[in-house]
């Protein structure tokens, strides 16, 4: 019983002074440790996994919601799902999941989203040139004709296709509206003096020679 005692507390042997046994559970031990590690990121693995988007297709046309609806309450939608559209689930509350959706729409149904958006006159761009580069207008305008760049405009590019309008509303102010080449279908479409909206960056609000603001379109919209 003495030898038991002395034995249980003075605490595992050095490597080198254990038997044959004690050193197989060490590496028993050891083995055990190393499983439990591999296990748990195994684990994570899998919930990793399980977090990637999966397709899924909608049994019948729905409402694509800003968020989920509880209780009484309801949320605005912003779009329709149509039956056997696919979409990804990428994540999930209740009864409810939010999804990611990909297509294509035209270019001239959508305007540019953009925190820069500014209630800027063509008077305005005219008296501070430098402070409007960059800005983004959304202007209604009357869209004269579709003109080519000749080198007289020096804040055009040479060929450059542009629209020839007045305005921003009641202002008639001429202005040049650089067009590239995804609007250019639609401006070819218009007629003289067609009424559009517009969404445009200024690239220059007072250019050579006769000082008329130059815009780049973002979205052209007819009226």
């Amino acid at each position: 019983m003495l030898l038991e005692a002395e034995a249980a507390t003075c605490g595992p042997l050095p490597a080198n002074q254990q038997s044959t046994p004690q050193k197989l559970i060490r590496v028993m031990n050891i083995g055990a440790n190393v499983f439990r590690f591999m296990s748990i990121i195994a684990m994570g693995a899998t919930t990793a996994m399980a977090q990637e988007p999966a397709p899924h297709t909608a049994t019948r046309s729905t409402p694509i919601r800003t968020a989920p609806v509880t209780g009484a309450a309801t949320t605005p939608a912003v779009g329709q799902l149509a039956k056997g559209a696919t979409v990804d689930v990428i994540a999930r509350d209740r009864d409810w999941v939010r999804v990611r959706l990909e297509g294509w729409v035209r270019e001239s149904d959508l305007t540019v989203a953009d925190s820069t958006l500014r209630p800027l006159s063509a008077a305005d761009i005219r008296s501070d040139p430098a402070g409007a580069r960059g800005k983004l207008v959304q202007w209604h305008v009357e869209a004269v004709a579709l003109q080519t760049a000749d080198p007289l405009r020096t804040g055009l590019q040479q060929g450059e296709q542009y629209l020839l309008a007045l305005g921003p509303g009641p202002e008639k102010t001429l202005v040049y509206l650089a067009v590239p080449e995804s609007l250019l279908p639609v401006a070819r479409t218009l007629p003289a003096m067609a009424p559009v909206t517009i969404t445009a960056r200024v690239r220059d609000g007072r250019s050579e020679p006769a000082g008329v603001p130059i815009l780049d379109l973002q979205s052209l919209t007819k009226r």
